[in-house]
């Protein structure tokens, strides 16, 4: 309406500044033509709506992950076919499923993808302005996104009778190991909505087991931790750390996990710390999961007394300089300079973490010209938090860049060096605050401190590495978690306007040039010029 109220001005404007001279009586005719010319060009240019608007059909998008088989198995995908059955029979349009992808395509007889990624169909629906309609089981891996959809869209999560199920949520254990070390294994079990009864989880090395502990009963969404030290044997090999839930319960896929375990002689990496902090914990977790093969650590938690990270055994100061000095990747932080020049003390990669005294907060902004800057192409910047950064000398690439309050002074936060022997500088504290935000700002952690060890120790190979990541990650899907959404109408979005609109519509062209032509015939007619 609103824009017809303006071309309805737009016209009578024209006619008022053309005619505003002339006698009105005589000259009405002309002006009222001119007006109805001005008015039609007018909605053309607005191109106003001819008709009421109608909402546009929405489409629908079903969850196909394997987590279905935690809330309800069949009962509750059977009850999700219903409802999108019946939003087909009341007049939806397109139907889209999604999960690894999202593809157009009709329901699986069993969900079977092993992530719940939604964000590329919102985003689609975004920009087309298409109301969405979400059937799910509540657990999708992006629900901030789920709010920016057109307004009418809506939630449709499928409640079935939940069973008591026991799920080993993660297996976490280093990558490699030291031949004839002892490790530490934690693995955190989890239970269902309707909780689980007591049992046991058995820990194997290949076809060994290590040890049978005992598991209380869980209550709903329980969460129990199990640590075991596990003996490596001497000998070189490529291991399997297995992990099995006993008991019985209604999801078996969740009740086993496994991990491989690279058993060597010599270390993959070592990690000294001088002075032990969340950076360097952080760090040190990152380096275990790039790395194939041993990473070895040790904190000087006393001046003249080191520890090995995880069984904090006593360590000489000797042993620490000979595991450094036979490192194909050395790390050091804290005081780099605690065995002498870090350069001298090894003819392998190195990477120096320097943390700088507190100071003003320097914020980072993005990547410098240098071989990682591909690799970060995707990280948040403007919604990372702060970081302490030192003033170094402008030499090698600048990896991640920083400013004082965004705007101010530029320093360089991470320092790589190319050559017979790669190296990087981290001056720079205050980057496990990304890690403790979570979400996007724990990626951005993971990526860049493992892009930095991926590129300085890049002759090493992290293929087992990464298809242990991914296994992980398939398996997420079948271990219980609350429901990170809930049913209703959602969406804060503008919806497209399905109106008939005057670009389409080539008779109010034809109407403003008969206007015109018939204006210039009258006002030949009365005399006018």
């Amino acid at each position: 309406m609103l824009l017809w109220i303006l071309a309805l001005l737009a016209g009578a404007g024209l006619a008022y500044l053309t005619y505003r001279q002339q006698p009105s009586g005589p000259a009405a005719p002309v002006i009222a033509l001119r007006a109805v010319a001005g008015v039609a060009v007018a909605a053309l240019l607005l191109n106003v709506p001819l008709g009421p608007s109608q909402p546009l059909a929405p489409w629908v998008g079903v969850d196909v992950s394997a987590s279905w088989a935690t809330v309800g198995g069949a009962e509750g995908w059977a009850r999700a076919r219903e409802v999108v059955d019946s939003l087909r029979a009341e007049g939806a349009d397109s139907l889209f499923v999604f999960g690894d992808s999202v593809r157009a395509d009709s329901l699986p007889t069993v969900p079977t993808d092993r992530n719940s990624r939604v964000g590329a169909l919102i985003d689609a629906a975004i920009a087309v302005g298409r109301p969405l309609v979400l059937v799910t089981d509540g657990a999708v891996d992006d629900p901030d996104r789920v709010a920016r959809l057109p307004r009418g869209s809506a939630l449709r999560v499928i409640a079935a009778t939940p069973r008591p199920d026991a799920a080993i949520a993660l297996l976490d254990a280093p990558g490699g190991a030291l031949g004839g070390d002892t490790i530490s294994v934690r693995l955190l079990t989890k239970a269902g909505a309707a909780g689980a009864a007591a049992g046991s989880v058995t820990l194997r090395l290949d076809d060994r087991v290590i040890q049978t502990a005992p598991l209380a009963a869980l209550e709903p969404f329980e969460e129990r931790e199990v640590r075991i030290e596990v003996p490596v044997p001497a000998n070189d090999a490529t291991r399997r750390l297995s992990a099995a839930l006993g008991g019985g319960d209604a999801v078996q896929e969740n009740d086993t996990a496994s991990a491989e375990l690279v058993v060597s002689g010599a270390a993959a990496a070592t990690f000294i710390s001088s002075a032990p902090d969340q950076d360097a914990r952080f760090a040190l977790a990152v380096l275990r999961g790039t790395r194939r093969g041993p990473v070895q650590g040790f904190w000087r938690v006393a001046p003249g007394q080191w520890r090995v990270d995880g069984s904090l055994r006593p360590v000489t100061e000797q042993a620490v300089r000979s595991a450094a000095a036979s490192s194909p990747l050395l790390v050091l932080h804290g005081d780099t300079a605690i065995f002498g020049a870090p350069r001298s003390l090894t003819t392998r990669a190195l990477v120096l973490l320097a943390p700088p005294p507190v100071a003003e907060d320097y914020y980072p902004v993005g990547t410098g010209d240098s071989p990682l800057a591909a690799v970060l192409a995707g990280v948040p910047w403007d919604s990372l938090p702060p970081l302490d950064v030192a003033a170094t000398p402008a030499r090698g690439y600048s990896a991640v860049v920083a400013r004082r309050a965004r705007r101010f002074d530029e320093r360089s936060v991470i320092t790589l060096e190319d050559g017979p022997r790669r190296s990087a500088l981290i001056a720079a504290s205050g980057l496990w605050r990304w890690k403790l935000r979570g979400g996007r700002a724990a990626d951005a952690y993971n990526a860049v401190w493992g892009s930095i060890f991926d590129w300085v120790g890049a002759d090493l190979s992290n293929a087992a590495t990464r298809d242990r990541a991914n296994g992980a990650a398939g398996r997420s899907e079948y271990v219980p978690r609350r429901a990170t959404v809930r049913e209703g109408a959602v969406g804060d979005g503008v919806p497209l306007d399905q109106a008939p609109r005057a670009l389409g519509a080539w008779w109010l062209a034809a109407i403003a040039i008969a206007a015109l032509c018939a204006e210039w015939l009258l006002r030949r007619k009365i005399g006018l010029r």
